[in-house]
């Protein structure tokens, strides 16, 4: 069983730190005095993770992490915390609390577990692993930086509550699922990958959508005029996306494969080559 590092939050700063240093693999490997010396920006300034946390070493690790997976665990709401879990390659990082912004920003492995809320582009250029956030995230979740062209390209985040604006914004590759509702441009310039909405949307959803797929647990109050209904001979493919989501988030997990869901095709102002599947 491996050893877990916990950092307990002391008391809050006053001012945004960033957390991207805070990773799984690397602080495995370190004592807790290097730990507490470990230099975070913050704006201007920095300061040290010992400022900020009481730094604990356990033997025990939380049943969903696994036997062996190097663990972290911020124990403390963290919304002055932003970049938790950035660029993060492995092992298990669980927030007992909220977070700031960026949280996952462009992982590509390891399991991160936020129990609160997330802020601004949670995901955002996510390129592999698995975000869980139980509460509700910002806008542009999974989606890319100002001027960047590829939002998520791999991996699975699971946002149990709503979803700001842009979610899914350019992302190529990957899985998104939310089981509230989603802010406006949900799946905006979606290049491929899928993205499922349990609850209501906002207004341009798969805007631009050039391929993809936006799961829809209801159907939307309003219909955009460059998706058309039609397409048959996608049971295949129906019924091993249900078999791939079995495993995630309720409604998407009691779908069943014998039942097929409406489909429509756009956005047809550009490939027209993206499906909506209607399946409430």
């Amino acid at each position: 069983m491996s050893t877990t590092t916990t950092l307990r939050v002391k008391t809050p700063p006053g001012f945004r730190v960033d957390a991207a240093a805070l990773r799984p693999l690397a602080l495995a490997a370190m004592s807790i005095a290097d730990i507490e010396r470990i230099v975070l920006p913050a704006g201007n300034d920095r300061c040290m993770a010992g400022d900020l946390f009481d730094v604990l070493r356990g033997d025990t690790t939380p049943a969903q992490a696994g036997d062996g997976t190097p663990t972290l665990v911020i124990d403390g709401s963290v919304q002055w915390l932003d970049r938790v879990g950035a660029e993060m390659d492995g092992g298990y990082l669980a927030v007992h609390g909220s977070t700031g912004d960026h949280s996952g920003f462009r992982m590509s492995g390891g399991v991160l577990r936020i129990d609160g809320d997330a802020g601004h582009f949670t995901g955002c250029e996510m390129r592999g692993g698995r975000l869980t956030v139980r509460g509700n995230s910002g806008d542009f979740a999974a989606g890319a930086l100002a001027g960047d062209m590829e939002g998520m390209t791999g991996g699975t985040l699971t946002i149990h509550g709503n979803a700001g604006a842009r979610l899914g914004d350019r992302m190529r590759r990957g899985l998104v699922l939310v089981g509230g509702d989603a802010g406006d441009f949900a799946a905006s310039r979606l290049v491929a990958g899928t993205v499922g909405v349990a609850g209501q949307l906002g207004a341009h959803y798969a805007y631009g959508m050039r391929r993809g797929t936006l799961l829809l647990a209801r159907r939307p109050a309003h219909w955009p005029a460059t998706f058309v209904g039609g397409g048959h001979g996608f049971d295949v493919f129906w019924s091993l996306l249900v078999r791939h989501l079995a495993a995630e988030i309720a409604p998407f997990s009691q779908w069943r494969a014998n039942r097929l869901p409406a489909r429509y095709t756009g956005d047809l102002a550009v490939d027209g080559r993206g499906e909506i599947l209607i399946a409430g």
